[in-house]
């Protein structure tokens, strides 16, 4: 099956409108589905009526944006247990832009989401509005991860800095550092006094730079993977589809046998405590799956070799339900498709993977894309 045969899942989205937000927030859970299932009703919710309220926001590749034109990057840093414990005002990330603005002594022109993933492509896009910019349609990510330097503009030679935190408290907090490290440390460090999260302002930068830094196409990629994961369709069929969109792989399906809590430790990269899950494959080979959880799947072993692993983006289908599967809903017996989707290109570099890749979560073995 091609891409031409999924028509209305594929291309560029001129502008995001109220009756996309559904679909925006599928695809977000897609790309990161262990972050993206809290306060779905009301994020969703506050969002569209933003939208109807506001009009759509509109959507540029970045190419088609003024070379000198300045942007930043904007997510939720944090936990999710947190965001939803203090829920937003709803004029953090603004306020963020707008705090870094009067440090710069600049007017952004345009915002963009760190990650296209998680509830940050959701704020990203209420942020465009509140602030009557455009969106870029990318991202620096193409998925989720932790560290707020693991982006293609660090690996370009950007720096996140000056960058600012603004609490739901009214609190707000500027870093400005050299060391794109040093600053995630201190970010971490202050996010649990401004409330547990915090909306995030980083990577300044012209838009001519960022057209060589950022990953094309993520935010238009999230719409139309979660347009088709809200269709009505078997979960067969429903793999097919996602597979011609986005080049996803069955790695496997099969039932839930075993919910293991490791106690081994784990380091800043991985804020989530390790876990895992056993699967008996219910056809096929007939192998045990398993799968090692942190903030996501980081790894799914099959009979013991290792066939996926991060940067891939691993998820996982409910059969029974037909949709994805919420990581801290897990249960034993449960019917999942094991699905993995290659990252963007760069990432599988032997820089990148030094950086994202299995060893970074404690998986000392080389990557299935690198043997």
């Amino acid at each position: 099956m091609s891409p031409a045969t999924e028509r209305g899942h594929v291309g560029a989205i001129a502008s995001i409108s109220a009756d996309d937000v559904p679909a925006l927030h599928e695809g977000a859970r897609f790309y990161s589905q262990a972050a993206c299932g809290t306060n779905k009703s009301s994020l969703t919710s506050w969002l569209a009526g933003l939208l109807d309220r506001n009009g759509p926001v509109a959507m540029r590749r970045v190419e088609s944006v003024a070379r000198d034109t300045p942007c930043i990057a904007l997510c939720v840093l944090g936990s999710g247990a947190a965001l939803a414990d203090l829920p937003p005002a709803g004029d953090e990330f603004a306020l963020a832009v707008q705090r870094l603005e009067q440090l710069q002594q600049v007017s952004f022109g345009a915002v963009y989401p760190l990650a296209a993933a998680t509830v940050s492509a959701l704020v990203t896009v209420a942020a465009a509005s509140q602030l009557g910019v455009p969106l870029l349609d990318a991202d620096g990510m193409g998925r989720v991860f932790a560290p707020v330097h693991h982006t293609s503009m660090h690996l370009a030679g950007l720096s996140p800095t000056p960058l600012v935190a603004q609490g739901p408290t009214g609190e707000s907090v500027l870093i400005d550092t050299p060391a794109a490290g040093r600053a995630d440390r201190l970010l971490r460090a202050t996010v649990d006094s401004l409330g547990g999260w915090a909306a995030l302002a980083a990577y300044p930068a012209c838009a001519g730079t960022l057209r060589r830094a950022t990953l094309p196409g993520t935010v238009s990629r999230l719409i139309n993977v979660g347009r088709l994961l809200r269709a009505s369709t078997g979960p067969d069929r429903l793999v097919d589809r996602l597979a011609a969109i986005t080049g996803c792989r069955r790695i496997g399906r099969g039932r839930i046998v075993e919910l293991e809590h490791l106690r081994r430790p784990t380091d800043v990269t991985a804020s989530a405590h390790p876990s895992s899950l056993v699967m008996d494959e219910l056809a096929g080979q007939r192998r045990q799956l398993r799968i090692e959880l942190r903030n996501e799947v980081v790894a799914v072993f099959a009979d013991g070799a290792l066939v996926a692993a991060a940067p891939d983006v691993v998820c996982l289908m409910d059969d029974s339900r037909g949709e994805l599967a919420s990581l801290d809903s897990l249960e034993p017996g449960d019917l999942l498709d094991v699905l993995a989707t290659p990252a963007e290109a760069l990432w599988y570099s032997p820089k990148a993977l030094a950086m994202v890749g299995p060893s970074s979560h404690g998986i000392h073995l080389d990557h299935p894309r690198r043997r």
